[in-house]
């Protein structure tokens, strides 16, 4: 079906552009053909070019190259030179379109249709061709967009705790905010890029801020809470043992604002490219919360507790991300504790995870 919408779109081409140029021989002692895409959107480039800020849609005209634009992208991109015309035609791929004085030939990849008007008819002949040389594919490349970085987008990990000091609590109580890690997952949603290239000819260098939120779940390994003692400072809560508990957690939202340095390696033409980016992330905490969930005297219950827990309420990471194309990798590792000073044992917070989603 592919095979079949591509032929009939270049025949379609094709014979359109001959019914203009009927119009033009009759003026002409000498038949000479040459197909003209520029005169069949006369009207509209020059409506459009009076009006520089139209960005929806747009025809751009040079003195061999037309374009037609649908919200900043190519769907047509028609060059013409004096054998006749190459078209791209969105994702679908090159067309080629050469004319002499009985002859069509219309390429499609590695094969030619050759229409020959003779005077016994028409006849259509299929034939395999040499593939699009180097020149031709350097030129039907999409053009350089801007620098462009990798931040936002909907972000899911795994966190967990590192450099632990439990030095300032009893011997009974070390070790009490051990986490289960496989279900201490982060959530990031980064809503809103901004990217600065650093560069003025090229663009795989540039700075990329922004902004986002961060929602981290600490699952208790032990079956406790948190809460804060007489003098503030966070402590270990033990539940009524006649209560089978099925979860207990803390969980933080965070405003997040990075600031990275990204690096792009182009692997493949200049659209397909490796990106690896490294800095600092800040965040503001907006809310945290305990939750415990049990089931007391046959009854499932859920409780909520709604406090700060001494939970640091301007932190910074060092984050590190790496990927290519979809698949993309993020990892944070904390400049300052998840505790304020003195008021919680010394926890550094960590998250490994993936890109689910880009925006």
């Amino acid at each position: 079906m592919k095979k079949i919408f591509l032929l009939a779109m270049a025949v379609g081409l094709v014979f359109g552009s001959n019914a203009q140029q009927v119009v033009d021989t009759l003026k002409m002692d000498t038949i000479t053909k040459k197909i003209l895409i520029e005169d069949s959107w006369s009207n509209k480039k020059k409506k459009t070019e009076s009006k520089e800020t139209v960005k929806v849609q747009s025809w751009e005209t040079s003195a061999d190259t037309t374009k037609v634009k649908f919200l900043e992208k190519d769907l047509v991109k028609v060059v013409e030179d004096d054998k006749g015309i190459k078209a791209k035609i969105g994702k679908i791929g090159k067309v080629g379109f050469e004319e002499d004085r009985d002859t069509t030939k219309i390429r499609l990849g590695g094969k030619q249709i050759n229409i020959i008007d003779g005077w016994h008819g028409t006849r259509i002949r299929i034939q395999k061709v040499h593939p699009w040389d180097a020149n031709q594919d350097e030129f039907f490349l999409e053009e350089e967009q801007g620098f462009r970085g990798h931040w936002a987008g909907f972000e899911i990990g795994v966190n967990g705790f590192a450099d632990e000091d439990y030095s300032s609590y009893p011997n009974d109580q070390q070790d009490f905010m051990d986490l289960d890690m496989a279900k201490s997952l982060g959530v990031n949603i980064n809503f809103l890029q901004y990217d600065i290239s650093l560069q003025k000819n090229r663009n795989t260098i540039g700075l990329v801020t922004g902004m986002g939120l961060e929602w981290n779940n600490y699952r208790f390994d032990q079956n406790i809470t948190i809460g804060n003692d007489d003098s503030g400072v966070i402590q270990p809560l033990d539940f009524d043992p006649d209560w089978s508990i099925k979860k207990s957690k803390l969980t933080s939202l965070y405003l997040t604002v990075p600031l990275l340095l990204e690096f792009q390696i182009p692997v493949k033409y200049k659209s397909r490219r490796v990106h690896v980016s490294a800095g600092v992330v800040g965040g503001l905490r907006i809310g945290s919360h305990t939750k415990v969930k049990y089931k007391s005297n046959g009854n499932m219950h859920k409780d909520k507790d709604h406090d700060d827990f001494n939970l640091k309420t301007l932190r910074y990471a060092a984050q590190a991300r790496i990927g290519y194309r979809s698949l993309n990798f993020f990892a944070t590792y904390g400049l300052t504790d998840l505790f304020e000073k003195n008021d919680g044992p010394e926890l550094v917070p960590f998250t490994v995870g993936l890109t689910l989603i880009s925006f």
